[in-house]
């Protein structure tokens, strides 16, 4: 069967090297050895962050120890984590005068703690060197590891973010290492366990979910107590991925995010680009102000 075409809408440029945002960024992620999933996961809005002089770091490495069928990062046995990325981290963050920061990483599996303490070095570091900064932690699932999630919640991140990616009937195709109950299962934890830390969560769609799925998911993530959930359109970064079933017109995205808001979930960016960290400050300011 013939791929969709990608609609008009959904075209974003390629990040210039010729802009001067973008070029400092760069500089000052080659400075401190630092990787971005913006490149790594083939970002469309890197133009636009990078422009901004912002990134979404990817710590413990540029390669996972899983095998979800829509991302971009490479799967293979990871190499040992830095044990200078998390000051460089804070450094760089330091360095761009950063006010918001997101940081993520690769799934590692192979590790005992699956990279919890090194999320909690990062966040301890960038408190030490940028103490007025913001801080977002978009993780793995941890294995749905308790002991990781409580050593998370004693360094108090502004946000816990974990992205549950689609709906749970599609789990064994786009995300076979993962599972469903565990994702929610974090989320809910995290909140359970220090309410104060705001909670956040994305989707993808156009991997053949259906409408009722979708409530469901929603429901699903509003009982989990989460704060924030981000929905984009997935987009298959190459042939070799998942592919996509439907790109959803902006008029079905706002049909979408009503029926998230419906369901009681409060803060949402529901875009065809939006990704985890797309205007993460922004949103966080919006619950802090409510708060």
């Amino acid at each position: 069967m013939d791929r969709v075409p990608l609609p008009d809408y959904l075209r974003r440029p390629i990040a210039s090297l010729d802009n001067a945002e973008n070029k400092k960024v760069r500089e000052i992620l080659k400075e401190f050895n630092l990787n971005t999933v913006c490149d790594g996961a083939r970002c469309p809005n890197k133009c636009e962050c990078y422009s901004n002089l912002t990134a979404t770091f990817l710590i413990l490495g540029k390669t996972c120890t899983r095998n979800c069928a829509f991302c971009n990062i490479e799967q293979c046995v990871p190499d040992l984590p830095d044990e200078h990325e998390p000051k460089n981290v804070a450094l760089a963050v330091k360095k761009m005068g950063l006010n918001y920061v997101v940081i993520t990483s690769v799934t590692r599996d192979d590790l005992d703690d699956y990279g919890a303490n090194h999320f909690c070095k990062t966040v301890f570091q960038i408190r030490k060197l940028a103490p007025n900064v913001k801080i977002e932690i978009l993780t793995p699932d941890f294995c749905g590891s308790y002991e990781s999630l409580l050593n998370i919640i004693k360094y108090k991140p502004d946000v816990f973010n974990h992205n549950v990616e689609t709906v749970e009937r599609l789990y064994p195709s786009a995300r076979q290492m993962a599972d469903y109950k565990t994702s929610l299962g974090v989320l809910e934890f995290i909140k359970e366990n220090s309410n104060d830390i705001i909670t956040k969560t994305g989707l993808m769609v156009g991997l053949g979910e259906t409408l009722d799925e979708l409530h469901q998911t929603f429901a699903d993530i509003k009982k989990a107590k989460v704060d924030i959930l981000t929905v984009g359109q997935y987009i298959a970064p190459s042939k070799k991925h998942l592919r996509v079933e439907k790109y959803y017109t902006l008029n079905e995205f706002e049909t979408l995010e009503n029926m998230a808001r419906k369901v009681g979930i409060k803060y949402t960016i529901f875009a065809p680009l939006a990704r985890s960290s797309y205007r993460a400050a922004e949103t966080y300011t919006k619950v802090i102000v409510d708060k």
